[in-house]
């Protein structure tokens, strides 16, 4: 059965709306009509059996039938990720990947060494698209949540501070050179993680030093020197495969 995403203000008890790009999607190419029936999820876990009342030209109607929840697809481990900004579309990339990886939340992170300086207007801007592309991804994979894209970019002050309770919380520092993400393999009832990736330029030390006093912990990727919107794809899967679901 096909399956769309929408907003959950677009749902009521017995009703729900589709928008967008899967107006002409559903007209056109699938060529649903009255009748037919699609799953739509809210992008918070939960399943609308729906039938279609109505394909219009702007907006699709139909009835609900039935409400599940689903979260088959969702990871043990919420992780919260702070990506330094990346330069031009490299962040569309890292978002959608994360997604791909289970990622709970992704923040950008203003750190001193960006290349990349938005302003709020800018970021205003970008933040929807990630957020698009946020949903695109969770369509892609089979997830029934859509992560939430930070709504404005946070300093790493803000960053940790926010995310002072988790159970983890790491920061990457290509200058640390005795403590391995591996080394922290023997901790156990992890259900939460905080991690920060740097920017094209690195952390400062007293970006480093400010997180620390949140409890984050300094730690390296190994010997090799990984590209900001690749460090995050490596840190997920190992945080998955220790203790989330990979």
């Amino acid at each position: 059965m096909h399956r769309f995403f929408t907003a959950p203000e677009n749902i009521t008890d017995d009703n729900v709306v589709l928008r967008g790009s899967d107006v002409p999607h559903i007209r056109t190419v699938l060529r649903l009509k009255s009748g037919d029936r699609v799953q739509v999820l809210d992008g918070r876990g939960n399943c609308y059996t729906v039938i279609l009342t109505r394909v219009g030209r702007d907006k699709i109607e139909s009835r609900v039938e039935s409400k599940e929840d689903v979260d088959d697809c969702e990871s043990p481990l919420t992780i919260c990720l702070g990506q330094g900004m990346v330069k031009g579309t490299g962040f569309d990339g890292v978002v959608r990947r994360a997604v791909e990886l289970g990622v709970g939340y992704v923040i950008p992170v203003s750190a001193r060494r960006c290349v990349s300086k938005l302003s709020k207007e800018d970021t205003a801007k970008k933040v929807g698209r990630w957020q698009r592309i946020a949903r695109e991804a969770s369509k892609q994979c089979g997830r029934a949540w859509v992560p939430e894209v930070g709504s404005k970019a946070m300093s790493v002050k803000e960053f940790c501070s926010a995310n002072r309770e988790a159970d983890l919380r790491l920061i990457f520092w290509e200058e640390e050179l005795s403590i391995r993400i591996g080394d922290l393999s023997q901790k156990k009832s992890i259900n939460s993680a905080a991690v920060l990736i740097g920017p094209e330029g690195g952390f400062a030390a007293d970006e480093i030093e400010s997180a620390m006093e949140y409890g984050f912990q300094s730690v390296s990727l190994g010997p090799r020197l990984l590209r900001t919107d690749t460090a995050p794809l490596a840190v997920l899967s190992i945080l998955q495969h220790l203790w989330g679901d990979l």
